[in-house]
């Protein structure tokens, strides 16, 4: 037999005495580990007394050390802030311990706790604040000392030293023998039995919300008891049943799947239950665990102070391989299950008959383990404290339909016992009556509650608070059923979500037209479609819609919510003068049954248009011409007009002569072509039109014709160049291009339809009609010319040959250093008289080498067209310009003697540019006294001086000495010579 380590097998015992709900008698409450399983046999339990304080079997042995590390040694004195903790020698157990202590008068007063270790920290599992401070349970780990008082001592059991109890009973699951468990026939009516033997005096708090404290409960019938666990066990039988019988996975991973249903019986989804953990979870309520032998009671009464051990043996079958994954050791593993039974069943003797079906089972190996449950008797431990709460924290609104109101509210709470079931009750709003929250199962009856995440703090939620404030009133149940008084707290009010935003849609309506149109200011009808969101589409904690505030251009008005999908709410729009353009702002609020309004919608805007056309394009419908042909034949046609009134676009069309002759030729014959009918002209007006096009002298004249007749031409004779409408400018001309062929020597006929902001086209068929011609006549032939030079000045003489087109203008373009066309500035141009043509060009320079070329312009195009074109440049003609004759001799010669010499000075008439020559020569010629006249010196003749003076310093010019001055021009012609000076 193996003392149970805490987590696989442990428990408490408490004697009833006194308490409000536990009725007489010594109860005890086992607890087993998950992966322990459940029982194969029926729990044995038997008992003994130790006698006043269990004298004989304690021991003395502990470290006492304080909150701040230090070791005590009795007796000591225990302060508010600094309790004190006894450690028991390791490896031992302890179950019972009684600590000698005297508290001191005032409110702190001594507390004495028996603690555990749990993965969520250290708890306490008995407490007792009044002499004799004995605690007890079945693993006390470290026992606390708080408050004010004086230690003097403990005494403590070891667990170990109870062997030699007697046989008491034995506590069967409520079910049948099976594959993992041996028990008796009728295990259910002992677990029912037990039931009424343990039933409580009174009804639970969680039943009865106006009782502030345990024995404000009222009398219970143990009968009821009976009733209401027989109500829920159903449930509970299934899973227990599954459990013994279910070999496909260890018990503590067998689990069924549930449906996850909303309040009104749809399935959202599903989800797996352990079976065994959530059979253990419901033995959180004290009938619960009775049924299943997890709590019972001994109606012995022994003398007071006397110490009764019970000590509880089972047989289990658990999960090793998860055991020895999660490092856990229950104890030696039992591979005889039959001789573990009757080794069992000295204590218990019944059992001794399902040792050969355990012997069968192929469930093990198996583990035997025992604890002991020691209690003194008329000195209970304290029941649970009152709760400690944290103020409520409200959730987000839960899903709900509408008008209804769904909150969840958790609330913190501390000073929690193990295993605590809880009683909730709630006032909304503050002040009123307080209304149980615990589930009602069965009917006119309550389930306990259980806090999620801690051992001795931990959360609570409610999930069906409405907006209001109100008051939550908690108290707590431990595991025998022993209830705490109620704690109250209050709690705020939740605004209620606002509708949402609504979502709508615009529809214009333009007004009506009469014939003709009317002339003043027209309003059209904006159409709102609104979707009314259902009332499961409102948002949860939402209330019922009660109307709509819309609002048109700044104006509100109030619409009530209909029953429909969709509300439409209709609304003039604003009056427009013709063709213009409006537009209105729209948002608009859904308002609750409480007054609360939404956000605005997004607002949207409605354009309005009023429906009349827009006045006619005004333009001058005299033929123009298109741009002259380019390098890929292509002639581009530009169409400009100034845009008018109402006008927001414009529609381009074309047609050629070709085309509109051919449909006209085709009435006229009486050839009607399909969709012509009632549109095209008779074939009257066909041959008239047909006729003056005929008799018009040129295009100008034709293009009147068109235009006079243009309403005669219906729309589907014309192509529409504009796929999209051009829009109208932002300031300045409307302009439009569009390429033709080059060749075309027929007009190509334009008309423009104006388009208003509505989309309205003017009337086509009195819309303008622009006539185009592509100015492609043939240029002139190339002129010749021919040239005789003058002294400064030449005479020129144009020819041109005869040819399709006659030369009506010429120019005449001169340069020296080129005969390139384009480099040639043009010298001369005019009309061209009759040819050939003699032209004199003056203001020549000498000493130059001029060229010549001549080009001829055709006449302009008919109607104002544009000019005609030049034709090439004729050959290059050239002359050399220069003078007749030699220079002029130099004037005004004089001589002058110097200290250094002698100067001579003097002037010519003449510029003496030599131009693309070497230039004029200056010869100075000197005679010195007695010698022959020989040449001096020479001197450029341009640049001149800026006087105008030459002067040529000489300094071996003597008096006497003669000088006499002669100007060659670049061909060697001689001035003659200037008169001799001498040097005074």
């Amino acid at each position: 037999m193996t003392l149970s380590p805490s987590w696989a097998l442990a428990g408490q015992a408490v004697d009833g005495v006194g308490d409000a709900h536990l009725t007489p008698g010594l109860h005890y409450r086992v607890l087993v580990g998950p992966l322990l399983g459940l029982p194969v046999v029926p729990l044995a339990v038997s008992r003994t007394s130790l006698g006043q304080e269990a004298k004989g079997y304690t021991r003395r042995d502990v470290v006492w050390v304080d909150s701040r590390r230090r070791i005590l040694t009795p007796p000591f004195t225990v302060a508010p802030d600094n309790p004190v903790t006894a450690y028991f020698p390791a490896g031992r157990v302890c179950c019972w311990a009684s600590v000698e202590a005297r508290s001191e008068s005032g409110p702190a007063g001594l507390l004495v706790e028996g603690v555990v270790a749990t993965p969520y920290g250290d708890a306490p599992v008995a407490r007792r604040g009044a002499a004799p401070y004995h605690v007890y349970a079945s693993h006390l780990e470290r026992v606390v000392v708080s408050g004010k008082g004086v230690v003097s001592g403990l005494a403590w059991l070891p667990a170990d030293v109870v062997t030699g109890t007697d046989k008491f009973r034995t506590a069967p699951l409520p079910t049948r023998s099976g594959a993992r468990y041996a028990g008796p026939d009728d295990g259910m009516d002992q677990g029912l039995g037990r039931v009424k033997a343990g039933a409580p005096q009174r009804y639970g708090m969680h039943e009865y919300p106006a009782a502030t404290d345990p024995f404000s409960c009222p009398y219970a019938d143990p009968a009821k008891e009976h009733d209401r666990v027989k109500a829920l066990v159903p449930e509970p039988g299934k899973s227990l049943d599954r459990l013994v019988n279910d070999l496909s996975a260890p018990q503590w991973l067998l689990s069924a799947a549930e449906a996850v249903v909303d309040d009104d019986g749809e399935v959202l989804g599903g989800s797996e239950r352990p079976l065994l953990m959530d059979l253990y979870q419901g033995a959180v309520d004290p009938g619960i665990a009775r049924w299943l032998g997890l709590l019972d009671v001994d109606d012995l009464a022994p003398p007071l102070g006397t110490v009764m051990a019970y000590l509880v043996e089972g047989l289990f079958a658990p999960d090793w391989a998860a055991l020895a994954q999660a490092r856990l050791d229950p104890g030696p593993q039992v591979h005889d299950g039959a001789a573990a039974v009757h080794a069992i069943a000295q204590r218990a003797p019944e059992l001794a008959q399902y040792a050969d079906r355990v012997g069968q089972m192929d469930v093990g190996p198996f583990v035997r383990l025992h604890m002991i449950l020691a209690v003194t008797a008329g000195h209970p431990l304290d029941p649970p404290g009152t709760l400690k709460l944290a103020a409520p924290v409200s959730g987000g609104w839960l899903p709900a339909t509408a008008p209804a109101a769904e909150r969840e509210l958790v609330i913190g709470l501390d000073r929690l016992v193990p295993g605590a079931g809880l009683a909730s009750a709630l006032a909304q709003p503050a002040g009123a009556t307080l209304a149980e929250r615990n589930p009602e199962l069965p009917p006119e009856r309550r389930l306990l509650l259980t806090a999620r995440d801690g051992t001795t703090s931990g959360l609570l939620a409610d999930r069906d608070v409405g907006e209001q404030d109100g008051t939550w009133q908690l108290s707590q149940a431990d595991w025998f059923g022993r209830w705490s008084t109620a704690e109250r707290v209050d709690f705020a009010g939740a605004d209620r979500p606002r509708p949402p935003r609504p979502v709508f849609t615009l529809t214009v309506r333009p007004p009506a037209l009469t014939t003709p149109p009317q002339a003043g200011p027209l309003a059209g009808v904006l159409r709102v479609e609104v979707s009314v969101p259902p009332v499961s589409g409102l948002p949860a904690g939402g209330r019922l819609l009660q109307s709509l505030k819309l609002v048109v251009g700044g104006v509100q008005t109030v619409h009530t919510v209909t029953t429909a999908e969709t509300m439409v709410v209709e609304v003039p729009g604003p009056a427009l003068a013709p063709t213009a353009t409006g537009a209105v702002t729209v948002t608009a609020l859904w308002t609750d049954t409480a007054g609360a309004d939404s956000d605005p919608a997004e607002p949207k805007q409605a354009l309005f248009h009023d429906p009349r056309p827009p006045e006619r394009v005004t333009v001058v419908p005299t033929l123009a011409y298109t741009a002259r042909p380019d390098a890929t034949g292509r002639a581009r046609a530009t169409l400009r007009w100034t845009p008018g009134p109402g006008q927001a676009a414009y529609r381009v069309f074309v047609a050629d002569e070709t085309t509109l002759g051919g449909q006209l030729a085709d009435v006229a014959a009486g050839v009607i072509a399909a969709g012509d009918a009632g549109q095209a002209p008779s074939a009257a007006q066909a041959a008239t039109l047909l006729a003056a096009l005929r008799a018009a002298a040129d295009a100008p004249a034709r293009g009147a014709v068109w235009d006079a007749n243009r309403h005669l031409l219906p729309r589907r004779w014309w192509r529409q160049l504009t796929a999209e409408p051009v829009p109208r400018p932002a300031s300045g001309q409307a302009v439009f291009t569009h390429e033709v062929s080059g060749s075309l020597t027929v007009l190509t006929l334009f008309r423009i339809v104006a388009v208003s902001a509505a989309g309205v086209e003017a009337d086509f068929r009195t819309s303008p009609l622009l006539p185009r011609a592509v100015p492609n006549l043939l240029v002139p032939p190339m002129p010749s010319v021919e040239v005789q030079p003058l002294a400064d000045a030449a005479r020129l003489t144009l020819t041109v040959p005869a040819g399709p087109t006659p030369a009506a203008r010429y120019r005449i373009r001169r340069a020296t250093a080129t005969t390139e066309t384009t480099l040639m500035p043009v010298v001369a141009e005019g009309a061209l008289p009759a040819v050939p043509f003699t032209v004199l060009d003056t203001g020549l320079k000498p000493w130059l080498r001029y060229h010549w070329r001549a080009e001829v312009q055709g006449p302009p195009a008919p109607g104002g067209g544009p000019a005609g074109e030049w034709s090439a440049a004729s050959p290059a003609v050239a002359a050399d310009i220069m003078p007749p004759g030699p220079p002029d001799a130099v004037t005004d010669v004089t001589v002058t003697a110097e200290a250094s010499g002698a100067r001579i000075r003097f002037r010519h008439p003449g510029p003496l540019t030599g131009g693309a020559t070497a230039g004029y020569a200056v010869d100075v010629y000197r005679s010195l006294p007695g010698e022959a006249l020989r040449l001096f010196t020479t001197l450029p003749g341009h640049p001149r001086p800026a006087d105008g003076w030459f002067e040529v310093p000489d300094p071996g010019g003597v008096t006497g000495t003669l000088y006499r001055v002669v100007v060659t021009d670049p061909i060697g012609r001689a001035s003659r010579p200037s008169d001799p000076k001498e040097v005074p």
